[in-house]
């Protein structure tokens, strides 16, 4: 099973490299009404990878409509916006009664990149995305934590853990790595890591 899944992800690795394009087209945004980007303006400062995690190209909701145009049964696990694969990606985690599956999304041109899945499902528990804010409101909310002023976040994750969705926003300068973990329905901050 496990040389099937590295056989499995070599050869997208590889199709992707070439050129493959495994999209899925015409996936229309789905905007909400009366919402608005508190900080749209934000310039992310990341000019290594030249990419922005605070308003990526393909949104939040269009990367959950894919995962779940891919995956109808599924119940999503965690989302997480990375940098990597030479851009910005989404790599998105869910389950239903018999497998758990993967999907990783190209945050600029919705292409596939790794589309996964493994039988025998752990207990993993379910994200409420009923009642979550959207990732630009905690990276707002994490931004006005003093130890990270001045920095640009390089990536975040949303999960449910303990009955509680929660956002990770994640930032870098030099050598140092610092954490901010956010309730992903009030906004209350839970916990600033930093690891040096």
């Amino acid at each position: 099973m496990l040389k099937k899944l590295t056989l499995t992800g070599c050869t997208l690795l590889l199709l992707a490299g070439c050129g493959a394009n495994t999209s899925t087209e015409n996936v229309d945004s789905f905007n909400q009404a009366g919402t608005s980007n508190p900080i749209q303006n934000l310039s992310t400062g990341n000019q290594a990878n030249n990419v922005d995690i605070v308003n990526p190209k393909v949104s939040f909701s269009e990367a959950l409509k894919i995962f779940n145009q891919t995956y109808p049964d599924a119940k999503i696990e965690s989302v997480d916006l990375e940098t990597g694969l030479g851009g910005l990606y989404y790599d998105i985690d869910g389950f239903d009664s018999r497998n758990e599956y993967k999907l990783k999304i190209d945050a600029t041109t919705k292409e596939i990149y790794a589309n996964e899945f493994e039988r025998n499902k752990n207990t993993d528990e379910i994200l409420d995305l009923s009642s979550v804010m959207d990732p630009s409101e905690a990276i707002a909310i994490a931004l006005q934590v003093p130890e990270v002023q001045g920095l640009a976040p390089t990536s975040w994750s949303l999960d449910a853990d303990y009955g509680m969705q929660i956002y990770e926003i994640e930032f870098k300068q030099k050598y140092t790595e610092i954490d901010i973990k956010i309730n992903a329905v009030n906004g209350d901050i839970l916990e600033v890591k930093i690891d040096d």
